[in-house]
């Protein structure tokens, strides 16, 4: 109202200082109600606490029934006590269940006890009839395990037929470890064994032995697989155990929140009794004592004012309207020496008037960098928008079409930097996370720009956009130079290293021209690891050079698979999934498994190392069309140049720098060596994100209509210091017909060979005792017998042969191991 206005600001103090003064008693009074309806509630809480603290001590007594029925679940095997028990636990965690109701921290470790107890009894209630086929099958085999050992040890057989009653004995054996097995690994080891030991007895059983295997076939077959029943087991136990501890934590954790509500309640009663009690008191007090002092101030305060404060106030209001009015000139009396309000209106308006006249001097500076801004804005090389808070371009230079090959902007179109990016030919290469917080993106010319986003404080953001392609193409110039560099030092490396094998051949060469008998075998012995030692090297530089010796066999890729699948899980990180697709059909190939099963643990390890979090790996088997076998993951997947140079060796893209750039070259390799193909397909955005590495090998001709009966029967002589091995050759010559005799060392195999007046093969280990060589028992045996066939025995392959028996048209080798395929082809051939 108009007549308000005209008020002086004493009367306006004044009055305010009155009403202050009833507001005051008002609140007095309100407050002393207040605290006394405050001791009325603290006895409702009071009562409301004990409920809480008997719903506490209820929840932690049904809790500990729980925990301590649980335990009978899994000790009970009979269907009708195991429903019994089963019944007062689920009772037992129904009442928890009512007693939690209504709390959120107990949602959880409740439905995790319901979970736990689901998968308890689901885990127990099948286990008996399990456990009754187990050992029906387990009596059986114990039964043929006996049988067949009797009829080994009859010395009254042929040995023949008994050396397959012996293998027999050796499958029942494992077939009754795989049925008492307590291990999953352990259960597997058995069921690779008895698979291996069957495939083996099944080329040498005769009619006699016919039966006895079909009955081991049949009981291993009852109700169910045995392994297969086995492994149920096994993991049926794993499964109770698991949800058995399960159900203990969660209990406790149900007793502990408990606990801790009962002693949270205690004390707050305590607390709040003390503390409600202490500040009644005061309250009281401190109000009575108010009052009066508001009385006293009221008074004060309405003299003060009056008297120093209105008309001080009415100087610093005069001056301030002319320093508004653009009068920097404008000064005050001397005020106050005080260090009240009063005074510090004086001195801010002192403050005010050097702040004003900097004002002044500041607009001209900020209008001088306005106009740098604009000059540099539009002149830079670079392509520069500034987006607003929903992202469309507020401002940008004409550089930034520029660079895109777009046309100019259209007057009073808003467009996002997405947007332009999206019309123009250039497509992302890189993402900001994989390049050091810019976004590259190339077009079909090979032009590449770098995007780059900075945000500002009030949520706009500044995107600049910067040509790189010279740059791009001097990276990729100084890269081919870096790996020229590489290739040089390995080349010198190996140079260093076989100049060292050449001097100790020659050093040793020059001694041994004046070496007596026993230095010279001494000399003989350093010459052959030089030798081997330059073997070595260049089988390892035929691997690097993808020409590494492989021992090619027919082989099940899915059971090979299947054989890794424990190793690949614990190789990958644990949030990595595995999942694997195997055909229940055989998938052969001819390849080195070993080869093999390494290539498939280095792509399921650099898949686990594409995936930065939670992911899975894929793989897949199939036989259609040739066998190919797949790895997928979901991980971060390879752009376009990344995907074209992964097989180049030497090549990684490990942003810490750790990666050799040998893995998947070292696999291309392989299958190329093995007449297969590999290929590669990797996405880095969308739904089918991640890559795929799929090997393809040519499928394995039928030939079951070979003959591996080829070898004719003679007189054998095989010569190895080590026992094993010895034993091994001579026992599978005596299975392929031959007579053999048998030499542990060096003397003894010469001494055989001049005493034998006929021999067919001469079997040979090329590093015997003493530093003998297995080249001596050759030339030897060739002298003796022209015609006989000649074998060398070696851990690793050798070409060089000896001069004296270049000549020899029956000599071969033999890698070390060696099966018993290996050698029946072997021995055969002319």
């Amino acid at each position: 109202m108009p007549y308000l206005s005209n008020l002086s600001v004493r009367f306006r103090l004044s009055s305010a200082l009155a009403v202050l003064f009833g507001l005051i008693l008002l609140v007095s009074l309100i407050g002393v109600l207040v605290l006394n309806r405050t001791e009325l509630w603290m006895n409702v809480l009071h009562k409301d606490t004990l409920a809480e603290v008997s719903d506490a001590l209820d929840l932690s007594r049904e809790s500990a029934d729980l925990a301590t029925s649980a335990p009978f679940l899994h000790a009970l095997f009979p269907p009708f006590q195991l429903g019994q028990e089963e019944e007062k636990v689920v009772a037992s965690l129904n009442r928890i269940e009512a007693l939690a109701a209504g709390n959120g921290e107990l949602d959880l470790p409740v439905a995790r006890l319901r979970f736990a107890i689901d998968d308890l009894t689901s885990a127990l209630k099948p286990q008996t009839a399990r456990q009754a086929d187990l050992d029906a099958i387990d009596r059986d085999m114990v039964r043929l395990n006996q049988r067949v050992r009797r009829l080994a040890g009859d010395t009254a057989l042929p040995l023949e037929e008994r050396e397959v009653w012996a293998g027999l004995q050796q499958l029942t054996a494992s077939a009754i470890g795989a049925g008492r097995a307590n291990a999953l690994i352990e259960l597997g080891d058995f069921s690779l064994r008895f698979t291996r030991q069957r495939s083996q007895l099944l080329p040498q059983l005769l009619p006699v032995h016919e039966e006895t295997l079909t009955e081991i076939d049949q009981a291993t077959l009852r109700s169910d697989n045995l392994f297969a029943l086995k492994h149920r087991d096994l993991a049926a136990r794993l499964d109770a155990e698991n949800a058995l501890f399960r159900i203990r934590q969660e209990v406790s954790r149900v007793s502990t929140f408990a606990e801790a509500t009962v002693a949270q309640a205690e004390a707050r009663l305590s607390l709040a009794r003390a503390e409600t009690s202490n500040n009644l008191e005061f309250a009281k007090n401190v109000f009575l004592a108010l009052t009066a002092a508001s009385l006293l101030v009221a008074i004060t305060s309405s003299l003060y004012v009056s008297r120093y404060v209105a008309r001080n106030l009415h100087l610093i209001a005069e001056a301030m309207r002319r320093l508004a009015a653009g009068n920097h000139s404008t000064v005050l009396p001397q005020g106050p020496n005080s260090e009240d309000e009063i005074g510090q209106l004086y001195a801010a308006f002192h403050v005010f008037r050097e702040s004003a006249r900097k004002l002044e001097r500041r607009t001209r500076q900020i209008g001088h960098q306005n106009a740098l801004f604009s000059r540099v804005f539009r002149n830079i090389k670079d392509g520069v928008a500034i987006a607003a808070t929903d992202g469309s371009i507020e401002a940008e230079n004409d550089n930034l079409r520029q660079l895109l090959r777009l046309p100019p902007a259209e007057e009073g179109v808003r467009v996002h930097v997405q947007e332009l990016v999206a019309k123009s030919n250039f497509s992302r290469r890189t993402s900001a996370v994989e390049h050091g917080g810019f976004e590259e993106y190339a077009d079909p010319a090979g032009n590449v720009l770098e995007l780059r986003r900075s945000p500002l404080p009030n949520g706009e953001e500044v995107w600049l956009l910067s040509e790189t392609t010279e740059r791009k193409r001097v990276e990729q110039r100084l890269e081919e130079i870096r790996r020229v560099e590489a290739l040089g030092k390995v080349s010198g490396e190996v140079a260093h290293d076989f100049g060292n094998i050449l001097s100790s051949i020659s050093g040793n060469l020059h001694l041994l021209e004046a070496a007596d008998s026993e230095e010279a075998r001494h000399l003989h012995t350093r010459l052959r690891s030089a030798l081997d030692l330059g073997v070595s090297l260049t089988e390892r530089l035929l691997a690097f050079a993808r020409k590494q010796h492989l021992e090619p066999q027919v082989t099940d890729i899915g059971l090979l698979v299947e054989g890794m699948a424990d190793l690949l899980e614990i190789a990958v990180p644990n949030s990595v999934s595995m999942e694997f697709e195997i055909p229940t059909e055989p998938v052969l190939v001819k390849v080195d498994p070993g080869q093999l099963e390494s290539a498939v643990l280095n792509l399921c390890v650099n898949a686990g190392q594409a995936i930065g979090g939670d992911g899975h790996i894929q793989v897949c088997v199939t036989g259609d069309g040739g066998a190919k076998l797949s790895i997928r993951d979901n991980g971060s997947g390879m752009s376009p140049d990344v995907l074209r140079r992964a097989t180049e060796p030497f090549y990684s893209n490990r942003d810490d720098g750790s990666g050799t750039g040998l893995g998947l070259s070292m696999v291309d390799g392989f299958v190329h060596q093995s007449g297969g193909q590999l290929s590669l397909t990797s996405q880095t955005e969308g739904p089918h994100r991640g890559t795929t590495v799929t090997l393809c090998f040519p499928s394995l001709a039928d030939e079951s209509g070979q003959s591996d009966n080829l070898v004719v029967p003679g007189t054998a002589l095989v010569v190895d210091d080590d026992p094993a091995y010895l034993a091994s050759a001579s026992a599978t010559l005596e299975r392929l017909g031959y007579v053999v005799f048998r030499a542990a060392s060096f003397s003894e195999g010469r001494a055989q060979l001049q005493q034998q007046p006929r021999l067919d093969l001469v079997l040979s280990d090329l590093n015997l005792d003493n530093g003998a060589s297995g080249w001596e028992i050759l030339q030897l045996g060739h002298s003796l017998f022209p015609e006989c066939r000649l074998v060398l025995m070696s851990t690793r392959e050798t070409h060089r042969v000896p001069r004296a028996l270049v000549s020899a048209t029956r000599l071969a080798t033999l890698t070390k191991p060696f099966t018993e395929s290996m050698l029946r082809k072997l021995v055969a051939s002319s």
